[in-house]
């Protein structure tokens, strides 16, 4: 019995949507070509290269764990990874002070009484202060009379404000524009008598602050 036959440009190998038919000669065919040898040759690249991975990720470890030890043990330093050195005490500047209302003067309020800054703030201008303006500012405690904050170019004025609210505190900062922060307590009962402030030069409240040297002393 014969078979039939196909026409000449049909490919037997080829369903008819087009898919090719792997044959076992095909297949054959294609494995043969690969030469052990390549296989062989191709493995020992392949190990190799993952042995110098694991050998560089090795090598970084181990750096970084030294380099972290030294710096905890403080034998290297790396810039920029310093710690920040200890902020200085703050001292009381030592020394007198003139009695003056010559610098800016803001009042915050650090309670929940409402109004408290404008009402101290109005009283103070009525005095001949500058106030530059009022708002709300959390403090460490608000059981106090009020802080007082300046740095060296505002201590007249800081002195002044101590005169006119007794019991109040100073405190120093660093800034160097004449401003007066003043941050009001809920002790506050209100501002010293006008006939009875003292307005003769003398040494600025810190209450529990350590007074400076007097040669460091300004003003």
């Amino acid at each position: 019995m014969s078979h039939p036959q196909l026409p000449p440009n049909v490919d037997p190998r080829r369903e008819p949507d087009g898919r090719r038919i792997f044959t076992e000669h095909d297949l054959g065919r294609y494995f043969g070509v690969v030469d052990p040898k390549v296989l062989q040759r191709d493995r020992r690249r392949r190990h190799r290269r993952h042995a110098i991975v694991l050998l560089i990720v090795a090598l970084i470890v181990s750096g970084v764990t030294v380099t972290a030890y030294q710096v905890l043990q403080g034998s290297w330093s790396i810039p920029g990874w310093e710690a920040a050195p200890p902020e200085e005490p703050l001292l009381c500047p030592a020394g007198e002070f003139d009695y003056s209302t010559a610098s800016t003067v803001t009042v915050f309020n650090g309670t929940n009484l409402g109004g408290l800054a404008g009402d101290v703030a109005n009283a103070l201008e009525e005095r001949e202060f500058v106030i530059g303006g009022v708002g709300n500012k959390g403090f460490t405690t608000s059981n106090m009379v009020a802080v007082i904050i300046s740095g060296p170019e505002g201590r007249d004025t800081s002195l002044a404000v101590q005169r006119n609210i007794e019991g109040s505190v100073y405190l120093p900062d660093a800034r160097e524009e004449a401003t007066v922060d003043v941050i009001m307590g809920t002790q506050y009962e209100g501002l010293v008598s006008a006939d009875g402030v003292n307005t003769a030069p003398g040494p600025l409240d810190c209450q529990r602050l350590e007074t400076e040297a007097p040669t460091a002393a300004l003003g």
